[in-house]
């Protein structure tokens, strides 16, 4: 599936050489070997979803209205919903606010078209106040895009007029993150801006220092939405539901509802919907016969969101999340068993889960940024015991916020321990950073990373 999604890449006579030469093999090599036959009928009929998915959806984005528009820098009126929270860029010509808009109905060269296409808002500071979800008219100049996920830019939109607000579950969802922000309110800079990134993903006022320290020590995973987030919450969620005397499909139910509250408090952008994807693989991982489940689990995952997104074939950040999972799919329930001999076992699954989705992802890392952080490993396995804590009372914290006033003395006190647990993770991030030779360079060769590998 992932190589049907990279073929898109290609220059069609290429694409269809290579699919032909393909088709042939396949075809020669079934003749001798049954099983292999369907084996790679199967592998076949994937493939060929994956790239039918791609090309319609290249089709649709950038051959559509819009991008025709686009490519006339047309002056038009645009009615869409907001799918990205407005974030704040600073430029040659001042602040600017990027938002991305998914466009229902565009008026432009007297034709109106109504559909669904995403495009990139650059406007004035007034865009910053407009919530996720809300539905806004607005107009201005369009111009082509670069990526291809979007069919046009808008820079220099105007104001935008609201035309109806965000759904309630998205109130309820922007609550809970105000929440978690109030109850790190009184904490310190580092750790008021760090909860609510590792609970969440917002990483608003997240010091541009501390970020390049997480990045040398490989704790920037920690600062984005990730899988991670999500199973270490519904890990949570599942002992307090045992507690409760749960059992059987109730924990299902418990799971399942998290794992949509996680796609609403995080966003559904494309990398959250993927992390919510992996960390559901990775609760797999852990459970009763969790490697064979969860490697299946894995593939399905691959290909359904190649299907829904092909684009992410040239993710980095969707190999990260695949290398990841691979990672502790394959490696943290041994080392957890194996570590639960002489440790607790929560605190053993704490260590391995991070430890395994590290190592796994290093050769990765090393071709990306050509450099092999020597502290990585240890810096993850430092954090490794606080990370849970710190997530959960975080996540807590701001839902006793939401009690009332009886709730805001208890957010604030979970907030607290929230904001102890991230204290020792900058520390570490800091010190790991400050180590001579904490990263290495390294080329970025097949040689090399087969050496590293």
């Amino acid at each position: 599936a992932w190589a049907a999604a990279l073929l898109v890449q290609l220059p069609a006579p290429l694409l269809a050489v290579v699919t032909t030469v393909v088709a042939v093999a396949a075809a020669l090599g079934g003749q001798r070997h049954p099983h292999l036959r369907a084996t790679l009928a199967g592998a076949a009929l994937v493939g060929a979803a994956v790239l039918t998915s791609a090309l319609v959806r290249i089709e649709a984005v950038t051959d559509g209205p819009v991008a025709a528009l686009a490519a006339e820098r047309a002056a038009v009126e645009v009615v869409g919903v907001v799918r990205a929270d407005p974030r704040r860029v600073t430029g040659t010509y001042g602040d600017q606010v990027v938002v991305r808009l998914e466009v229902q109905e565009v008026v432009g060269r007297g034709l109106r078209h109504r559909l669904s296409t995403p495009v990139l808002v650059l406007g004035d500071l007034a865009w910053e106040a407009v919530p996720l979800g809300a539905r806004v008219r607005t107009t201005g100049r369009l111009a082509p895009a670069d990526d291809d996920d979007l069919a046009a830019l808008l820079p220099g939109a105007a104001a935008p007029v609201v035309l109806d607000g965000p759904d309630v579950w998205w109130q309820g969802a922007d609550a809970v993150r105000s929440s978690i922000r109030e109850a790190v309110a009184h904490r310190p800079d580092d750790q008021r801006a760090l909860v609510p990134a590792l609970v969440d993903g917002d990483d608003q006022g997240l010091d541009p220092d501390l970020e390049e320290d997480f990045r040398t020590t490989g704790l920037t995973h920690l600062t984005a939405v990730s899988g991670t987030n999500l199973t270490l919450i519904v890990g949570f969620l599942m002992v307090l539901a045992r507690w409760c005397g749960l059992r059987g499909r109730w924990l299902v139910v418990v799971a399942a509802a998290w794992i949509v509250g996680f796609l609403l408090l995080a966003r559904t952008e494309p990398s959250v919907v993927r992390a919510a994807a992996m960390g559901t693989v990775g609760l797999l991982a852990l459970g009763s016969n969790g490697r064979q489940r969860a490697l299946r689990g894995l593939a399905v995952a691959v290909v359904a969101l190649l299907m829904v997104d092909p684009g992410l074939s040239v993710s980095p950040g969707f190999a990260l999340s695949a290398m990841a999972t691979a990672g502790i799919v394959l490696l943290a329930p041994g080392w957890r068993d194996t570590l639960a001999r002489w440790l607790p076992r929560w605190l053993a699954e704490a260590i391995a889960v991070p430890a395994a989705a590290q190592l796994a992802c290093t050769p990765v890392v090393a071709a990306l940024s050509g450099q092999v952080s020597l502290v990585a490993v240890p810096a993850n396995l430092l954090v490794a015991p606080v990370v849970g804590p710190a997530t959960v009372l975080g996540l807590a914290g701001g839902l006793a916020g939401l009690v009332g006033v009886v709730g805001d003395p208890l957010g604030r006190l979970l907030g607290t321990g929230a904001g102890w647990c991230v204290g020792w993770i900058v520390l570490v991030a800091r010190t790991g950073a400050g180590v001579p030779l904490a990263a290495l360079d390294w080329g970025t060769g097949p040689w090399a990373l087969a050496a590293l590998v």
